[in-house]
């Protein structure tokens, strides 16, 4: 049996090697979507056997079989060419008007993709090793599952996506609690890569589906829907793998619909979901919701939309941080209305360390049933299992940690880790749902010691697996001839005037550490965005931050872009970290003098650097991300023990007392 985990290594080793990828969110949406081109044209191919008037919606030269299959096929210029001139304007541009919803599918997928990779020959490597995997095969199929998990896993690391993988133990938790059935309308509305669609889809397989008949139904009724171009790809091929030939997903921000314009024909059965939270929406998407619910807050505007969407009768489970439970002005009144018209019969309290590393913040499962209002709502503590303290990367929560709460579901009774809460109690403290234990001896509103010592440990054990994977990473790049960066980029001025910017879809690098926006965009490429003025003002010269940018972006006009010439001898990923780490030495000089505190494009021309091999820059970019991975854990491990100490010395005066 061939070892699909292997094979997918290998393909990341070797679209590692490639210098138009730089970073971990690059390289999974390459491998992104040449594994759904190889699952749809699989997928084609069953169907074209058992069904037959079946045709694919893509062009026949574009199909996978036609142009990737062959190992011995077009490799080199030949096959970059054809990838960024044919197939892809091809699959952006693919005929929808015939209204088939497979290949709409695919169109949306394509026009918010890239093509990364600039050479042939290293994407031929790739195609040759992915058509080791047969998704037609059953075996090959639920071994690739797991590393499907993995390689989202990966995309919730690169930190650029504003969400969070759901371990899988607790959306199949969530659903087999809610137990959607055959025929029943289920949605995520903030579906991500279709985890939650998924465990639906598979609680009501074994239960439920007889026949093809029966597929067909299942297929209708899971639905969802996503904004974001990379993991709205990844559900799709998910959802495939699942055998849904045709995924209900939609490609579009379902914040961004009138409130009011949600009918009954919209409504469903079950919500499954872990809507995004932390950030705020979209300008003017509040403006969709009531004037009274109005809040920038997505969790919260996601809430009201689930509420809006399940008809009566209809249930949810859903993942809320603890600060979607509590806060004063339209927070209350959003929870007001929550329990008003649904009953919120069970909030389980998680530990925060279930999302490390990916988020830090308090979270909680939520159980509700729309139809008729909250009279009590039951909390319970997930507690660990015995001989683990902490979740982690390496210690993810299992399946089976969730058994003491699956026993006591049916069976509840108040104890020291289970308690009930009645309405009016609730009302009176103004709609707060962020209830602690009542046997704890926590300040009400703070976290308790326990937590803190919980989070610092899963600190630790996260700073040991990434100093590990640093010590066998650390890489030695032999000294060159020093190159002047004149010689080898392109060094090329900004022309947004901050104060006239207009906000807009492109990012606009600016010298703060935040990006703002702007209408219009002056480069598509990547970049190493280095200051022409002093940081800290006349007379003192120093550059606080050089900013990496890729794709669309707009530049200020006190900014210049340095753009490699030849991006297949030198990584714009390498330089960033190079010239930031050495701007002391190397950037800081040139602005020397108390007349002389800005920068010219001539004198950035002739900052001196070394250029190693690409292969040597590629070892180093992956060296230098995981050593930020680390830098991230220790801030919040330091974070951690000050919130810590501050927490034991409240603990001990109110103990004094």
């Amino acid at each position: 049996m061939k070892n699909i985990g292997n094979i997918i290594k290998t393909l990341q080793n070797i679209i590692r090697k490639d210098q138009g990828v730089s970073g971990d969110a690059q390289r999974i949406e390459q491998l992104g979507w040449m594994i759904t081109l190889k699952i749809i044209d699989d997928k084609d191919t069953e169907l074209e056997l058992i069904q037959d008037n079946y045709k694919s919606p893509i062009p026949k030269k574009l199909q996978w079989r036609n142009w990737a299959a062959d190992s011995e096929g077009a490799t080199g210029d030949a096959l970059k060419e054809f990838v960024d001139q044919k197939l892809f304007p091809g699959l952006k541009n693919i005929d929808v008007s015939g209204g088939n919803k497979r290949a709409l599918i695919i169109r949306e997928i394509f026009e918010g993709t890239n093509n990364y990779m600039k050479n042939g020959t290293i994407i031929r490597q790739v195609l040759n090793q992915l058509n080791e995997i047969n998704f037609n095969d059953s075996s090959d199929r639920h071994l690739f599952g797991d590393i499907y998990e993995t390689i989202l896993r990966d995309l919730q690391s690169a930190g650029n996506y504003g969400e969070f993988y759901t371990p899988r133990a607790i959306t199949e938790f969530m659903t087999e609690i809610i137990n959607p059935r055959l025929g029943e309308k289920v949605l995520d509305p903030a579906c991500g890569t279709g985890g939650f669609l998924t465990s639906a889809i598979e609680n009501i397989r074994k239960q439920d589906v007889k026949s093809v008949d029966d597929l067909k139904v299942l297929e209708k009724t899971i639905h969802g829907m996503e904004f974001k171009p990379l993991p709205f790809m990844l559900c799709i091929s998910n959802l495939v793998l699942h055998d849904i030939s045709v995924p209900n997903v939609d490609y579009t921000d379902s914040l961004n619909r009138e409130y009011t314009s949600i009918g009954q024909k919209d409504k469903v059965d079950v919500i499954l979901a872990n809507p995004p939270f932390g950030a705020s929406v979209a300008d003017k998407v509040e403006t969709n919701f009531p004037l009274n619910f109005r809040t920038t807050e997505s969790a919260d505007l996601f809430l009201l939309l689930m509420i809006r969407y399940l008809k009566d009768g209809g249930r949810a489970a859903i993942v809320l941080p603890d600060g979607s439970l509590t806060g004063d002005g339209v927070k209350s009144r959003i929870r007001q209305h929550w329990l008003e018209t649904c009953n919120l019969h069970t909030i389980i309290r998680l530990p925060n360390s279930v999302f490390k590393p990916y988020a830090t913040v308090a979270t909680n499962l939520i159980f509700f049933t729309k139809g008729s209002p909250t009279t009590k709502i039951w909390y319970t503590q997930h507690q660990y299992p015995i001989g683990t303290k902490s979740y982690s990367k390496t210690n993810p929560i299992k399946g089976d940690d969730f058994k003491p709460i699956k026993d006591w579901w049916n069976n509840r009774k108040e104890d020291g880790n289970s308690w009930i809460v009645q309405i009016n109690d609730i009302f009176k403290n103004g709609y707060d749902l962020d209830i602690k234990n009542p046997t704890s001896k926590q300040t009400s509103g703070s976290k308790s010691i326990q937590a803190h010592i919980e989070s610092l440990r899963n600190d630790l054990v996260d700073i040991d697996s990434e100093i590990e994977e640093i010590l066998l990473s650390i890489t030695k790049i032999e000294l060159s001839t020093m190159t002047e960066l004149g010689s080898v980029c392109n060094v090329i001025k900004g022309n947004i005037g901050i104060k006239k910017a207009i906000p807009g879809d492109f990012p606009l690098v600016t010298t703060s550490e935040e990006r703002g926006s702007h209408l219009e965009y002056q480069f598509d490429d990547e970049a190493v965005c280095i200051p022409m003025v002093s940081s800290t003002g006349y007379g003192h010269a120093s550059i606080k931050r050089i900013h990496y940018q890729s794709g669309k972006f707009a530049l200020g006009t006190i900014l210049v872009a340095v753009i490699p010439k030849d991006k297949e001898k030198l990584s714009a990923k390498y330089l960033y970290y190079y010239l930031n780490n050495f701007k002391e030495e190397l950037v800081v000089p040139l602005m020397k003098g108390m007349a002389n505190v800005t920068l010219s494009v001539e004198k950035i021309k002739t900052i001196k650097l070394v250029v190693p091999s690409i292969e040597k820059q590629i070892e180093l970019i992956q060296l230098m991300e995981k050593c930020e991975a680390i830098n991230h854990t220790l801030l919040q491990s330091y974070s951690d023990a000050n919130q810590m100490i501050k927490t034991i010395l409240r603990e001990a005066f109110v103990m004094a007392q």
